[in-house]
């Protein structure tokens, strides 16, 4: 009788380990909570990202705001014509920035929020924007 048939299609186990190898540590790191280094400033990557998908990055505004809790809220302002250029196809580009500042924000366990502002956000309170027509 082969090995193969004594244990089926499974390889054989090692001896000794006790399912308790040099590889099977778990997931969490020992020792300090990240690499040493400085820390990450979102805004300026957020920012440079964005400039750099802008037809007009002179007008790329972006605004950090750190809420408790370890939570980062970064909010985007760009001229109308590119904000469709930032959200990309099927919204491939924002995901693209979110998932790079979510990679970046892994290291100092913060969570890190990225948005598009809206032209409403700049308006005067009261007003509305404009599009669709009045009703009565």
């Amino acid at each position: 009788m082969s090995d193969l048939q004594r244990h089926g299609s499974r390889p054989p186990r090692r001896e000794g380990s006790g399912g308790r190898g040099p590889y099977s540590r778990g997931f969490r790191r020992e020792g300090p909570s990240g690499p040493p280094g400085p820390a990450i400033d979102y805004k300026a990557l957020v920012e440079y990202v964005a400039k750099s998908l802008a037809d007009k990055p002179d007008e790329v505004v972006v605004e950090a705001v750190e809420r408790g809790g370890g939570t980062i809220a970064i909010k985007v302002k760009l001229a109308d014509g590119d904000v469709g250029r930032f959200i990309g196809k099927a919204g491939r580009n924002i995901e693209a920035v979110r998932t790079l500042v979510r990679v970046a924000s892994l290291r100092d366990r913060k969570r890190v929020f990225v948005d598009l502002a809206s032209a409403t956000d700049d308006a005067p309170r009261g007003a509305r924007p404009s599009g669709g027509g009045d009703r009565e």
